[in-house]
Formats: C-alpha cells, sequence, structure tokens
C-alpha cells in the first residue's frame, strides 16, 4: 500500500469521528431535567396549574357548570407525600411516591396512576399519565408557592375541609368555624406564594368571597357572591350569614405594616389578626 493510499486512510478516519456529537442517551435526558434528586422534588412540592392536556379525560377539562361554578383543572404536591388532584375542580386526594423520574399514585378513592416526569425546569411540568391505559400527556405551570410545614399547607384535608358542602343545616357557631378556616386557609395561601417568591396571586377557581389589593381587603356584595363559596355552606342563606360575619370582622381595625414592601405579606398578617377576632 502507498504511502498515499495510507495518508488517504488516516484522514478518512480522522474527519469520520469529528462529526456530529453522539446523541445523548434517554438517562442522559431524565438528568438534564431531573439534576438533582432532592432539588426535583423540592421544586415539585407546590401547586401547579393545567395548562393544556393532549387525549385528557374529563377532569382534565376546565369548565363552567349551570350553576355558574367554575372547575379549574391542576395538582398540588405535598412534602407529606400527599397529592390533591384539581384543588378548584373536582377533587381527589392520595398519597404518591417519586422514582427517578416516576410518580406513583394511589388515590384515596382506590384508583392509581403511574406519571412519567418529562420536564420540571423554568416553571413548567410536563407529565404523561396512564391510567387504565389510557395515556395523557400534561402541562402545567408553576405558581411558585411552598409550604414547607406541612401543617400550614392550605391544601391539607385538615385545612381545607371547609370547602364540604354540610349535608344538614349548622348552627352559629359551626357558620363561624367554616368562616373562620376560611379565613385561615388564605392566610396559608398567601404564605406560600410569600415563601415562594411569588410576585402575583389569584384564586382562579377556588372558593372565595373577598377581593384583594394593596393595603386593603374588601368583600363581595350578596348579589356578586362566588358560586363556589356559596355552596360551602348548606344554603344560600347560611352563605349569607357567614359572609355577614365576615364583613363585620373586616369592620374591625387591624395592624397594616405600612413598612412591609410586600403586599402578600402584609395581608397574610392582617388575615391572621382576622381570623384571631372572628
Amino acid at each position: 500500500m502507498g504511502k498515499l493510499t495510507i495518508l488517504l486512510l488516516m484522514l478518512s478516519v480522522l474527519f469520520s469521528n469529528c462529526g456530529a456529537p453522539p446523541q445523548k442517551k434517554s438517562s442522559d435526558k431524565i438528568s438534564d431535567t431531573l439534576q438533582n434528586v432532592k432539588d426535583s422534588f423540592d421544586f415539585l412540592m407546590q401547586y401547579w396549574r393545567l395548562e393544556d392536556a393532549d387525549n385528557p379525560t374529563s377532569r382534565d377539562v376546565s369548565f363552567t357548570n349551570n350553576e355558574g361554578i367554575l372547575f379549574e383543572s391542576g395538582m398540588v404536591f405535598m412534602n407529606d407525600s400527599s397529592l390533591l388532584e384539581n384543588p378548584a375542580g373536582e377533587m381527589a386526594y392520595g398519597k404518591f411516591s417519586l422514582s427517578g423520574n416516576t410518580i406513583n399514585v394511589n388515590f384515596d378513592d382506590g384508583h392509581k396512576g403511574v406519571y412519567t416526569i418529562e420536564h420540571l425546569k423554568n416553571e413548567k411540568l410536563e407529565l404523561k399519565r396512564v391510567e387504565n391505559k389510557h395515556t395523557s400527556h400534561l402541562t402545567y405551570k408553576a405558581t411558585n408557592t411552598k409550604w414547607p410545614d406541612i401543617n400550614k399547607n392550605p391544601f391539607t384535608e385538615q385545612n381545607y375541609h371547609w370547602w364540604d358542602k354540610p349535608k344538614k343545616p349548622e348552627n352559629q357557631e359551626q357558620i363561624r368555624d367554616r368562616v373562620k378556616q376560611y379565613v385561615r386557609f388564605c392566610q396559608y395561601y398567601f404564605d406560600g406564594f410569600v415563601n415562594g417568591g411569588a410576585k402575583e396571586i389569584d384564586f382562579i377557581g377556588l372558593p372565595n368571597c373577598l377581593d384583594w389589593y394593596q393595603g386593603g381587603i374588601t368583600i363581595q356584595n350578596e348579589d356578586k357572591l362566588d358560586k363556589k363559596w356559596e355552596n360551602c355552606f348548606y344554603s344560600q342563606e347560611q352563605a349569607f350569614l357567614g359572609r355577614q360575619m365576615l364583613e363585620d370582622a373586616l369592620l374591625k381595625k387591624y395592624d397594616w405594616d405600612t413598612k412591609e414592601p410586600n403586599w402578600l405579606k402584609q395581608t397574610a398578617d392582617v388575615l391572621k389578626q382576622i381570623y384571631n377576632k372572628l
């Protein structure tokens, strides 16, 4: 073999190794998404709102029913391994376990779900869910919330039970307690946005009868009262009574920290004071 032929073969081998970089293995792609298991778990522990769904089930669809009640889809992962699907919709509690990029969920009603994390970064969560051979692709947006103390997570069953419509009329003390638990829920909800560094807050789809602005809280009029909040009471009459209790409480004086630049934190502190005066 001549020297020229040997040289050409060497050049051929050299340039064949200088082409496109090798494709990442699937495990490499997963590590890009889940760079650190602990950090990924911590980031997952918040309230996620569903933005888009490919091949959804009925509970993945946001809608307004005939009574004017809005149902919004979403997911809350909690750091005690509890999960609440659709806190502003058709709610379902369960327990989950995270292994690599797989989330296994056992819901309290007996059904199971397997979720694969396909993306968890930049305030976006993409999941592939398989239930009873039905596969859905779900895209969620982060609310930038954080509740490190599970006892102060507004979406635990203990802290969110006030929304559950009673099966029989309640007396005044029971109604007052329901209103107090609603105010406590709001306080914890605001706290979560403060802890997570969120710049804005909303109650879309959640039962709510208060309106918020910097340095103040107002209550909705009876003719404009949120239907979902009203439905947390046995009857409209009892909902109006609860609303009046809250309005009376709002008329009292509270210490607004005017030096606090974060109005979310400022409001959370006042909600705590309202709870104590109800």
